[in-house]
């Protein structure tokens, strides 16, 4: 499990929040949730603890396995070869789904190795309502396992964990904006 990240001065500095004279972020077992606005340095806070040598992680043991999940590397149609004869069929299949349908899949397909720790970039790209519901008790259930880090700004995939926010209280602007904009289609509806 990760305690906890002292970012490198490279990757602060991409972080609004944190500034060069205190670049850590704490985590928590089970679910994490990095929230902020666009820009904020969510991503670069999950590459930072996936690859980068110059920042610090504060684990709870050294042998600590982590595995990065983007969207990217879950869009089984990103080119190239395929490493395993799962991923080609995945592949294949995803030649015949919708690109949400596709991502859906892959994440339901991921297997896991000895990894304790997994890092998931934007899990809700591509998806509807119900697929995001499903994605996030996916989750939920998989953070009994291991420690699970998701970068998002889906209320959706903001339930039950612990939000670290990277932002200025984005947590109450996306409930705020969500409400106005549901008033703005109910008033709408009405007429």
């Amino acid at each position: 499990m990760i305690r906890s990240i002292t970012m490198c001065i490279n990757h602060s500095s991409r972080v609004r929040k944190l500034g060069l004279d205190n670049p850590r972020v704490h985590f928590k077992s089970g679910y994490n949730v990095l929230i902020g606005p666009n820009g904020a340095g969510k991503s670069t806070v999950l590459k930072a603890i996936a690859s980068c040598p110059f920042c610090r992680l504060e684990k709870t043991c050294d042998t600590d396995e982590i595995k990065y999940i983007t969207t990217e590397t879950l869009n089984p149609l990103v080119g190239g070869a395929f490493a395993s004869r799962e991923e080609m069929v995945q592949g294949i299949r995803a030649m015949f789904q919708s690109h949400g349908q596709g991502v859906l899949d892959s994440l339901r397909s991921q297997s896991h190795a000895s990894e304790t720790v997994v890092l998931i970039d934007s899990p809700e790209t591509g998806q509807d309502h119900e697929n995001s519901l499903l994605i996030h008790e996916g989750l939920v259930r998989m953070s009994k396992r291991y420690q699970v880090i998701v970068a998002t700004n889906s209320l959706i995939f903001m339930r039950s964990g612990n939000v670290i926010d990277l932002g200025d209280g984005t947590l109450a602007s996306l409930v705020e904006a969500t409400s106005t904009l549901v008033d703005k289609f109910d008033a709408a509806a009405r007429r």
